[in-house]
């Protein structure tokens, strides 16, 4: 198959158009640069920033436990069911308490900064 010169510029074009994923834009404190790996393995199947997939943004989350990171932990360890439209979410009873608080703090800070850009 040949390439044309002119789809492989619209394909060039079309990466450097794409959007930078605000929660990479943030300067992390150090425990949410540890959260965030965990974050990824863990979380971002059903969370991403600033869109609702499975679970609410991170944008959401942080407005709601700006406050209250360990409320995050506490909702991880023994979630509930808060939307009759989605699954549950899954216990993270397993995972230590101080990794959990880790993503919770990831969360709040790339969450906050996603809100910052909007959607």
């Amino acid at each position: 198959m040949k390439w044309s010169p002119i789809l492989a510029a619209l394909l060039l074009l079309a990466a450097a158009c794409k959007r930078p994923d605000p929660a990479e834009a943030v300067a992390l404190s150090p425990q949410a640069a540890k959260g965030k790996a965990m974050f990824s393995t863990l979380c971002a199947a059903c969370h991403a920033p600033s869109a609702k997939l499975v679970g609410p943004p991170l944008s959401e989350l942080a407005g709601l436990y700006k406050d209250d990171p360990a409320g995050i932990v506490r909702w991880a360890v023994t979630p509930g069911r808060k939307r009759a439209d989605v699954p549950p979410m899954p216990s993270f009873r397993g995972v230590r308490e101080s990794d959990l608080a880790d993503i919770a703090q990831y969360i709040i800070e790339a969450g906050t900064a996603a809100g910052k850009q909007g959607p």
